[in-house]
């Protein structure tokens, strides 16, 4: 064989294998960076977030029992109170109200040792009950009363099942309510929740078919 055509060849398959690495290493860049976004990612801003399906399409119900109605104090991404970032809703419960699981899962953290006194100074000190749902989704209902939850860690729990009563731990102003939320996935994460709206819930929904603030939702059969 000719030596330029020796050479030749020696040269393409030389450019063949440094292409092929480059495009290797580029894949791998890709994927890294691509990682590195989803872990540390900012949340969209709470107003895009809430995008709300039909309620009658809803997997969750009221968290309290059917029958049982109560005002809604605090809905989402309210830009004057606690929830501006949130889409979670504040039921104006009394101290000792059933809790019910809005949706069956399995119970991932629990606390229940703080008093009922409403004035912790710290946002995240209350008492709580976390439920992973089979979507990966998980529920967050807090400022539940001392003492008072139904189930511990790695346990199931049925859509409807009583878990906690309602309490005044944690900083509610001196106002005891339920908080009720659902995170995209665990660990929670602030910033990163879904916009739920309620199948069995009786009242007047806002424009993007979330509840309406001020106004009392019964909770209906399902």
């Amino acid at each position: 064989m000719n030596n330029n055509v020796v050479h030749r060849n020696i040269f393409v398959n030389a450019i063949y294998s440094i292409f092929r690495l480059m495009l290797t290493l580029a894949i791998g860049v890709l994927v890294l960076s691509s990682g590195c976004g989803e872990k540390e990612g900012k949340p969209l801003p709470c107003m895009e977030r809430a995008v709300f399906r039909d309620p009658s399409e809803s997997a969750y119900i009221l968290p309290y029992p059917v029958g049982d109605s109560y005002r809604l104090m605090q809905g989402y991404c309210y830009q004057h109170g606690g929830h501006r970032n949130k889409l979670a809703y504040d039921f104006e419960t009394p101290v000792g109200t059933q809790v019910i699981a809005a949706r069956s899962g399995i119970v991932m953290k629990i606390r229940e040792d703080l008093p009922d006194d409403g004035n912790r100074p710290d946002p995240g000190q209350h008492n709580h009950v976390l439920i992973k749902h089979d979507d990966g989704t998980v529920a967050f209902y807090a400022h539940l009363k001392q003492n008072s939850i139904l189930c511990e860690v790695g346990d199931q729990v049925s859509q409807g099942q009583p878990i906690a009563a309602s309490g005044n731990s944690g900083n509610t102003q001196g106002l005891p309510h339920l908080h009720f939320g659902v995170y995209q996935g665990w660990p929670a994460r602030e910033g990163f929740d879904v916009p739920v709206n309620f199948k069995n819930a009786e009242g007047t929904h806002d424009e993007r078919r979330g509840l309406r603030p001020g106004g009392y939702f019964k909770a209906l059969q399902y």
